[in-house]
């Protein structure tokens, strides 16, 4: 498979959109990808403020210089803002034998005009019979068309309308409407289903014609593709980065930033657990419900973003052993401890639990730790106790402290049929592990009773 990728469009100076959400999207479905600029634009989350398009020979010579060097898979066109432009890319394309995505861009989702009025016709007459693909929304696809799009019977007609003009395929996204695309072929018509994400849209489109033009790469069907790409631009929305003052832009690389974070932490916390087992003196740590040691992804939101020990971690003679595999979601317990602490300080994302004894808080004190307590006794009815304890004991440390941190260690007394415990908090796995290990060590040199 070819792995080189070509898009032709504007330039967005927020980042979100244009050529640069084009190449995030390329980049996170393992593909590499080249551009010819059409146009540099002067906007934002709020909206595009200026659009200067760039000589359509300098177009031309950036996508002649492309082809004389790479195989391109597959190819996209975006903003093209003229008439002239449009003739550049059609000379450029007409010949080659590659799938062609024409995403019909005229406007910013934040608003502001990106295609030419005259162009329109050019890009219906010349453009759009080469493509493999058109992926309008149902504002393009009226503006193509001159049919009023409301609901998925009149996408299906705009569509239609679409492939008369020589497309070999058109997609009318309904992300304005209920979420669902219409995909029209000279085969007939299909409705690909899908939900409004909620989340920041601006770029949604690029990316989806960008993802699109990816699965057409890897030489997938369109009945494949469409349904691949609506769900990267559904994921891209949810995972969108909250900055600027308007719609925030989509995220293409976050669920696969989220899936390196996450082989990050497993192993982290599976180094933390051969950090434990190989230190004898930690098993007089291990409180009789057993340990357990975990670590959440940065942007956790529940037990699924928590990788632990399946099983926590037991006392076996003078070892420490792991029960079972790390995994996520593997200790809710832990969870409601790291996802309390995490509101206050979310780089504090891991955290152990160990045995109490005044003579294990007498060892922590003497390493200098910073510790605070909640009483089971004041527990609110019907509350969590991992999640109030934790919130509980930062909040009474910060009243005493007069700061905004955050205490390394947090100890209770236990209550009616529960341990009194300790759990240690850090900033990785790793940290907390050999915190444990000085602990015990120290418990050790004091000579104090540890069991």
């Amino acid at each position: 498979m070819e792995k080189v990728l070509l898009t032709t469009g504007g330039s967005d100076s927020s980042g979100g959109a244009g050529i640069q959400a084009d190449i995030k999207t390329f980049a996170a479905l393992g593909f590499h990808g080249t551009s010819a600029i059409t146009a540099i634009t002067a906007q934002n989350t709020m909206g595009v403020g200026e659009v200067y398009p760039l000589a359509p020979e300098a177009v031309e010579a950036q996508m002649k210089a492309i082809f004389e060097d790479f195989k391109i898979a597959a190819a996209k066109t975006g903003m093209l803002c003229s008439k002239e432009i449009v003739s550049k890319v059609v000379e450029v394309f007409s010949n080659r034998e590659i799938p062609l995505v024409v995403d019909p861009v005229m406007a910013a989702e934040a608003g502001g005009q990106l295609l030419e009025s005259q162009a329109l016709t050019q890009l219906c007459e010349r453009l759009i019979p080469i493509a493999r693909v058109v992926t309008p929304n149902i504002f393009e696809a009226e503006a193509i068309t001159g049919f009023k799009v409301t609901d998925e019977k009149s996408a299906l007609e705009a569509g239609s309308a679409i492939l008369d003009l020589g497309a070999s395929a058109v997609v009318v996204t309904g992300g304005h409407l209920e979420g669902n695309d219409v995909l029209v072929t000279d085969g007939g018509h299909q409705i690909i289903r899908g939900e409004r994400a909620e989340g920041g849209n601006h770029g949604v489109g690029c990316t989806y014609s960008a993802a699109l033009t990816a699965y057409l790469a890897r030489g997938w069907s369109l009945d494949r593709a469409c349904p691949a790409a609506k769900k990267f631009a559904a994921d891209s929305v949810k995972r969108s980065i909250n900055v600027g003052r308007g719609p925030s832009p989509v995220n293409p690389l976050g669920e696969a930033v989220e899936w390196a974070e996450r082989f990050a932490v497993m192993t982290d916390v599976q180094r933390g657990v051969d950090i434990l087992t190989e230190e004898p003196a930690v098993s007089h740590l291990i409180p009789e419900v057993g340990s357990n040691l975990g670590m959440a992804i940065s942007q956790a939101l529940g037990p699924e973003d928590v990788a632990a020990v399946e099983g926590r971690m037991v006392r076996v003679g003078r070892r420490v052993k792991a029960c079972g595999a790390v995994r996520f979601g593997a200790s809710s317990h832990v969870a409601r401890i790291l996802l309390s602490a995490m509101s206050f300080d979310p780089g504090l994302r891991s955290g152990m639990n160990i045995r109490y004894s005044p003579y294990v808080l007498d060892a922590i004190r003497d390493l200098g730790l910073t510790t605070s307590s909640f009483s089971r006794d004041d527990e609110p009815s019907g509350s969590k106790t991992m999640s109030w304890g934790t919130a509980e004991a930062i909040k009474r440390f910060r009243s005493g402290a007069g700061s905004a941190g955050v205490p390394q260690v947090i100890w209770d007394l236990g209550g009616s049929g529960k341990e009194p415990m300790v759990r240690l908090l850090g900033t990785s796995a790793g940290e907390v592990a050999s915190l444990a290990v000085k602990i015990a060590r120290s418990l050790s040199a004091r000579r104090e009773p540890i069991n």
